[in-house]
């Protein structure tokens, strides 16, 4: 028999197991030159770390397959690389995505004879949907990368019958025992909201939101940190199927509601993070305007005052000029690099818990997130929207006193999301009906609002009384219906020192407050000379509003106005009650409020560690927020704090040669320097309040012996007593 030749036995080589070859799958290892090529050029793309969380949280044998909203080789060859990169699992299978230039070319070769081998025998090229291949990469757990819409989706599915990838998946799910996992991908080339006005730019070479191939390309190579990843919440297709809603439905209808259902929950992701659309602003006034309310009520206002209905909205007009921001998405970026280089030279750091705010973030996918922070200090907005911003959510809109509307500051305040009212809206019923629409339509359009409970910024320390009318006109809004839901998020922005100090302890000690004005802010410039240590913003637990109008039994019911303000007074207490307990114990009130607990003049060193190690072991017991440099080991951040209160005059050093007053090592507090002390103190006071109440009842009790449940009248009477503070 007459043997093969080399030719023969390399096109069998070439030709073996080219059963279930196809391109929409990548091998791991495509070449090193497209390997170097494809690292190089996605290196400088972010992803979100959080990716890292939701995979290590799916079933230990579950099925990935990441989905996106449109169908981009871009993303597919993107998150091929960067999760390899990241050792998390990356796509190799893409769904209706046929990868040529990028496969070896060996492997090329072989799905290009077994195409033609196919097309031989049966005049059609291979699908990998009918052969079984996609069934039997999921059987092998071959992660995915899934897109929900492409170009002429409904011509292939509903007129060519193509197979809808959805469908498939659903229906291997329904035969195979481990779990298919879902993971939505999200990549951002720009944080700015589409805009109802687009530029000749965006013409030609698409939106920022969704930019063509020459605009991602640019913007790859010339900012490629403006590129960023962002991960949400994964759906389990096995619970998904056999949830009661879904259970017994057929896949086609599963399929349709799936899609409808990731791209809802993509479309709301994306929201949190760039906010909603932009409008002009003409067209805002106009929403306002002709709001059905105010518009009944400018009918009827001018009819009482006996003015044309046209006098009535230059009026209104007017009044939502002096109250209305300028929202503007380009500014604020300009404005974030400023403000970066501002506050690395004012503080050591800005810091924040990473999982709250990714708590905050998911809850905004919801509707409007009402930042509600304790005021400290003029610092406090700057702050939040720098921190939101920096971490891939919107500025919010921000209550800002009338007081700020400055020239030539106004502007700029405004067009970072700032809206100015009126301290008080006594007598000025037709302002209030603008604003109140204004709020409303901010809320409808989906943005953000900041809003100081308090009203002011607190002079004492403590927290005030709330000022609960913005919070009122917050409901009101929503049981008109402006959005669907509202998330109340408590905030506390703890300082290691006040910027405001010096012009507190001039107002605490009885001098006049100076307006703010152009002039008083070029002073302000003094506070660059200075160092003021650290910040860290502490972001509670969102609480929905739907949550609470079912803990109340009030969902779906219509409330009246006696309920409203009894609901406005609720939520106001808790999120009072929520800011103290995100208040965060700094080594500036550690060693405040051991300085002046003693009630004397001077103390010791070792009085006062004693009194520090006291109150330590009752904030770690309470589970109080401490900063890090106090919860690593406080000895060194106090002994930091009185050497700089030293600095500052706060305190005297006080040694043997103080006429034997106390021991060498000591410290005088004067009686002129108490108040900045107790501002420091007054801090974080709230968290000796349970234990001064129980200290109280037991004292009431006046006798040896005694059980927990004989002080609980009391604590309650202290309660009560105090339910204002």
């Amino acid at each position: 028999m007459k043997s093969s030749s080399p030719i023969t036995n390399r096109i069998k080589n070439l030709l073996k197991d080219t059963g279930n070859l196809f391109t929409c799958w990548l091998p791991e290892r495509t070449g090193i030159f497209s390997m170097f090529i494809l690292r190089r050029l996605f290196a400088g793309i972010r992803i979100n770390e959080e990716i890292r969380t939701v995979v290590e949280n799916l079933p230990e044998n579950a099925v990935v397959v990441y989905t996106s909203k449109n169908k981009s080789y871009f993303e597919f060859l993107c998150y091929y690389t960067r999760y390899m990169q990241a050792k998390l699992p990356y796509p190799q299978l893409g769904f209706d995505c046929s990868v040529r230039i990028w496969q070896p070319l060996s492997r090329l070769v072989r799905i290009a004879f077994a195409q033609m081998r196919f097309f031989m025998h049966h005049f059609s090229l291979r699908d990998p949907y009918r052969s079984g291949f996609i069934r039997d990469e999921i059987d092998k757990r071959t992660t995915g990368f899934l897109p929900l819409v492409e170009k002429r989706d409904f011509y292939r599915r509903f007129i060519k019958s193509k197979t809808d990838p959805i469908r498939h998946l659903i229906e291997i799910q329904q035969t195979l025992e481990s779990p298919i996992c879902i993971i939505p991908q999200l990549m951002f080339f720009s944080k700015n909201p589409a805009s109802t006005h687009p530029t000749l730019t965006d013409i030609f070479f698409g939106s920022p939101q969704k930019p063509g191939i020459l605009r991602r390309l640019v913007t790859l190579f010339r900012k490629p940190d403006n590129i960023f990843i962002e991960v949400s919440d994964p759906v389990n297709l096995r619970q998904y199927v056999s949830s009661p809603e879904n259970r017994g439905r057929s896949s086609r209808y599963l399929a349709l509601k799936l899609r409808r259902d990731l791209l809802s929950q993509i479309n709301a992701h994306r929201r949190s993070i760039t906010g909603p659309t932009i409008k002009m602003p003409e067209e805002i006034k106009q929403e306002i305007l002709m709001g059905e309310e105010l518009r009944h009520f400018i009918d009827a206002y001018a009819a009482r005052r006996k003015l044309t209905r046209l006098q009535a909205h230059r009026e209104a007009m007017g009044y939502v000029d002096e109250i209305a921001a300028n929202y503007s998405p380009p500014f604020i970026s300009i404005v974030h690099r400023i403000t970066r280089r501002f506050l690395n030279t004012l503080f050591e750091s800005v810091t924040h818990n990473s999982e709250d705010l990714a708590t905050v973030k998911r809850a905004s996918r919801n509707g409007p997130v009402i930042f509600m922070p304790a005021h400290k200090s003029h610092m406090d907005s700057i702050l939040l929207s720098f921190t939101l911003y920096d971490n891939h959510m919107p500025c919010p809109h921000v209550f800002a006193g009338r007081n700020l509307a400055f020239w030539p500051m106004a502007p700029v305040f405004r067009r970072v999301g700032a809206f100015f009212v009126r301290r008080s809206f006594k007598g000025a019923v037709f302002y209030a009906k603008v604003f109140s629409a204004y709020i409303f339509q901010v809320l409808k359009e989906g943005f953000n609002i900041a809003v100081y409970i308090e009203g002011t910024r607190s002079r004492s320390g403590k927290l005030l009384q709330p000022q609960l009318g913005m919070l009122s006109i917050l409901l009101h809004a929503y049981f008109e219906g402006a959005c669907p839901d509202l998330t109340f998020v408590p905030v506390f922005i703890a300082y290691d020192r006040i910027p405001d100090e010096s012009a507190y302890l001039h107002e605490i000690s009885g001098g006049k407050k100076s307006p703010e004005n152009f002039r008083q802010m070029l002073k302000a410039k003094n506070i660059l000379r200075n160092r003021y240590g650290r910040v860290h913003l502490n972001f509670g637990q969102p609480m929905a509003l739907s949550d609470v109008l079912a803990e109340q039994e009030l969902t779906g019911t219509v409330l009246s106005s006696k309920q409203q303000n009894v609901l406005c007074r609720t939520i106001g207490a808790r999120v009072m009650h929520a800011i103290d307990g995100q208040t965060m114990v700094t080594p500036q009130s550690l060693a405040a409020g051991a300085l002046l607990s003693g009630g004397r003049e001077v103390v010791s060193r070792e009085e006062l560690n004693f009194r520090i190690n006291a109150t330590m072991d009752l904030f770690c017991a309470q589970g109080a927020c401490l900063t890090d440099n106090i919860a690593n080991g406080h000895s060194t951040a106090v002994d930091n704090v009185l050497f700089h209160y030293q600095r500052r005059k706060f305190i005297q050093g006080v040694d043997a040669k103080s006429n034997g007053q106390v021991p060498q090592d000591g410290f005088r507090v004067p009686e002129n320097r108490r108040n900045a002390l107790d501002y420091y103190k007054n801090i974080s006071i709230c968290h000796f309040i349970p234990p001064a109440f129980t200290a109280l009842a037991i004292l009431e009790k006046d006798a040896f012996q005694f059980s927990a449940a004989d002080l609980h009248n009391t604590y309650r009477r202290l309660q009560e007593l105090f339910a204002e503070e």
